[in-house]
């Protein structure tokens, strides 16, 4: 079943948590977490290591993902790319070393940043690159990621206030100036589902051959 991004923890509220067979997926775009459980749910949603500079680090002072009129040339753009994606490709780097179950959700949404980046460089690198397409089909990527950590349940509310009103306002600058279109937009969601276990059956011990 398909279970909105924040409406998972009033899920979680309601089933049985300790019952086995519960598996989760997150969809953010193009990058996908699968077979998450229950356990590292619950962890999610309480992880106070949670690094609360991680949002406005890879989207509020990332102006080449929501200011649309600084960057309107290619050799001004790809710079502010090359950085972000040197940050993502660094932050997986640390996560992976400090290990744990959460931060492997982390990890690999952080490096659909990055992806999208190095897509969004390559094609402004190419001649008569139009770079108004290319910065809209890079914030559409980006999209569903941000919107995780945005609606990340550890972060602080300033970040959370300051990071929304940014995204909203992409969005009305991506679909009235850089070709986008609200369908191309997908929001961040989970997949739930339930596989029934059966119980072990006690294996029965014969007698020794004399």
């Amino acid at each position: 079943m398909k279970i909105a991004l924040n409406e998972i923890w009033n899920f979680l509220k309601m089933v049985n948590t300790k019952e086995q067979g519960w598996s989760y997926a997150l969809c953010a775009g193009e990058v996908k977490v699968d077979a998450l459980s229950t356990e590292t749910m619950l962890a999610l949603k309480d992880d106070d290591q949670y690094d609360t500079e991680l949002l406005p680090s890879i989207f509020t002072f990332r102006e080449i993902l929501w200011q649309p009129d600084v960057f309107t040339e290619a050799s001004m753009s790809i710079p502010s790319l090359r950085i972000l994606q040197a940050f993502c490709e660094e932050t997986c780097v640390e996560l992976e070393e400090k290990g744990g179950t959460v931060n492997n959700i982390y990890i690999p949404l952080i490096k659909g940043v990055g992806v999208c980046c190095g897509k969004a460089m390559k094609s402004l690198e190419k001649d008569k690159a139009d770079v108004k397409k290319i910065l809209g089909d890079l914030r559409t990527c980006v999209f569903p990621i941000i919107k995780f950590f945005i609606y990340h349940p550890k972060n602080r509310q300033d970040y959370f206030q300051d990071a929304q009103n940014r995204l909203n306002y992409a969005v009305k600058i991506m679909l009235t100036q850089f070709y986008g279109r609200y369908t191309e937009l997908e929001d961040p969601f989970w997949k739930v589902s339930f596989k029934k276990t059966k119980p072990k059956k006690d294996v029965e011990s014969k007698p020794e051959e004399q």
